[in-house]
């Protein structure tokens, strides 16, 4: 079968996060035989930067700053798409350059692909082992399609595993995975977490009917306790954790479920977010 994950972007500022992205960017592109993009975007507000500041003494003009700034972001960008075309291969590749607000120009760009790769934070925000860049999040609200947030460090994903509560999101990550699974060859597993342990097994098994009927080979796990903790207990650095966005309790969608907030935070793997 042909995979249904055609076009795959890949947010990058070239940081060690972000490198972990393009690790698996590349991974996913050629496995799936998909189009990768990569996007890098020059942040707007670090150009602008200089006019909130009270220069005091300095006397060298603030559109000197604006000009100096612009040009060490445009020869960033150049540098990290340059370096992604020569690691392409194989893999059809693009590189684009923008200008904006970083999470606005991405959620913008997905609108054409299947799926935004994205490291876990970037370079102008702190990524400790428990940390998750404004961008990331942003990001994670507001686009269109799944986003796939990079583990700190890249490790060949082995096994599939679809986080799976009922909700309209937790849906929509089964029929994200059953895509996936479709170009990539993966052991896969429906997890559920519910403090009702018959509960989660049921609902796992109903995920497992869907997989299945999707032609993809998948396994029950059923776990009982706090959602948050069991998926990222359980979950190994050689998988790849797909879940959606909003739980069942979700108070509004505009803001990122607490499960999955704390997944994004701590998870060992790779997390793919559908909305």
């Amino acid at each position: 079968m042909k995979a249904m994950i055609k076009r795959i972007l890949l947010a990058t500022d070239g940081s060690a996060p972000a490198k972990s992205a393009e690790a698996l960017a590349f991974f996913l592109a050629r496995r799936l035989g998909a189009e990768l993009v990569a996007l890098f975007v020059k942040d707007v507000r670090l150009v602008r930067f200089p006019e909130l500041l009270d220069f005091g003494a300095i006397s060298v003009p603030v559109p000197t700053y604006h000009e100096a700034i612009d040009a060490a972001l445009e020869a960033r960008g150049k540098a990290v798409l340059e370096r992604l075309a020569r690691e392409a291969g194989d893999v059809r590749f693009e590189g684009i350059l923008r200008t904006g607000v970083p999470y606005e120009v991405i959620a913008r760009e997905a609108r054409t692909f299947d799926l935004v790769a994205i490291g876990r934070a970037g370079d102008q925000e702190g990524h400790e082992a428990t940390g998750l860049g404004s961008t990331v999040e942003r990001v994670a609200r507001t686009s269109p399609v799944p986003v796939l947030v990079a583990a700190l460090d890249f490790v060949e994903p082995k096994r599939l595993v679809v986080g799976y509560d009922g909700s309209d999101s937790a849906a929509r990550a089964l029929h994200f995975a059953a895509d996936l699974l479709e170009g990539l060859p993966l052991e896969a597993l429906v997890a559920s977490v519910d403090e009702d342990l018959e509960r989660a097994a049921a609902l796992a098994a109903e995920g497992v009917e869907y997989l299945k009927a999707h032609g993809a080979v998948a396994h029950p796990k059923a776990l009982a306790g706090d959602p948050a903790r069991e998926l990222v207990a359980f979950a190994e650095p050689s998988d790849l954790l797909a879940m959606g966005a909003f739980g069942r309790g979700r108070v509004f969608e505009l803001l990122l479920g607490s499960t999955t907030e704390y997944v994004l935070r701590r998870a060992a793997c790779p997390v793919a977010l559908v909305r």
